[in-house]
């Protein structure tokens, strides 16, 4: 066995620590661009106006984001790395059942899809996506990454349904999903209205789910 001295050896800490605190400003940028593109639009969020929000240099951000579609893109990243999340941990309570993970998936969209910074998003996110051709191929993205999610779930359900009809299930799920957030950030005094609308759009996820 080595001999192992007094001495600290070199460590790579000062780098850890960098990267660290580096990873911290990337978040913190996001965050910051985030909320100016829910309360503001699109034409607000600039690098300019990202940097004066957070106290720092242009060029600083620059650093980590040299242009609007780069922060954009870090946004769309940021939500999607947040529902994976999100979805892992509502999995993780029924590991044995597929339906009940069904159900949590459900019930997690539909909660979500309420909060004000959801409903701004992708408010805000939709708009802009009919006229820009970045943002467009973004949600196209977005389209892709929860087909996937929910493939994922609905093969769990239907272990023996071909991939064609299971696909046919989670693209009329997510288009239903898409149509509450579009709704939901643009007339949500209409739905209120409806004092049992949550437990309809929960039923109805829910029959497209085992059609």
């Amino acid at each position: 066995m080595a001999r192992t001295t007094g001495k600290r050896t070199p460590t790579n800490r000062s780098g850890t620590a960098v990267r660290e605190k580096g990873a911290e400003r990337i978040d913190e940028i996001i965050r910051t661009a985030k909320d100016i593109f829910i309360t503001q639009g699109l034409a607000s969020l600039t690098t300019r106006q990202v940097a004066k929000n957070l106290g720092i240099s242009v060029g600083n951000l620059h650093y980590y984001f040299a242009t609007k579609d780069a922060l954009l893109q870090a946004i769309i990243n940021s939500v999607l790395e947040g529902y994976d999340e999100d979805l892992r941990r509502e999995s993780l309570r029924f590991p044995d059942s597929p339906h009940e993970r069904l159900q949590a998936f459900i019930h997690y969209l539909l909660t979500d899809v309420r909060k004000p910074d959801v409903r701004g998003f992708f408010y805000q996110f939709w708009g802009l996506s009919t006229h820009n051709a970045f943002a467009e191929s973004l949600r196209y993205e977005m389209y892709v990454h929860f087909m996937e999610s929910i493939l994922e779930i609905l093969s769990d359900v239907h272990p023996d349904m071909s991939k064609k009809r299971l696909e046919g299930l989670a693209l009329s799920m997510l288009t239903f999903i898409e149509g509450l957030h579009v709704t939901y950030g643009s007339s949500e005094k209409f739905l209120d209205s409806f004092p049992n609308f949550d437990e309809m759009a929960y039923l109805q996820l829910m029959r497209l789910a085992q059609a």
